[in-house]
């Protein structure tokens, strides 16, 4: 279902007739950021959720494109938990 993520494999062409498409689009990782951040009871949520977000901008940006580098929303939400 998501080829381009470890571990995953392409569907089969006789499973994809099964399924109907859909449109995705980008998740507002400063939006979720910020209710993360709020939920654990940071008062500066939305300062915080707009620099952090700044971070992994710039970071994704500026550092060589590696495979081992993962600047997804997965990591975000793991970053933020441990803060």
């Amino acid at each position: 279902m998501n080829p381009g993520y470890a571990g995953r494999t392409e569907l089969p062409e006789n499973l994809k007739a099964l399924f109907r498409s859909c449109a995705m689009i980008r998740p507002d990782m400063k939006l979720i950021q910020e209710n993360m951040l709020m939920a654990e009871g940071f008062q500066t949520a939305r300062a915080l959720s707009v620099k952090f977000n700044t971070l992994y901008e710039l970071s994704s940006a500026l550092l060589s494109k590696q495979p081992h580098y993962d600047w997804g929303l997965r990591s975000v939400k793991s970053v933020l938990r441990v803060a």
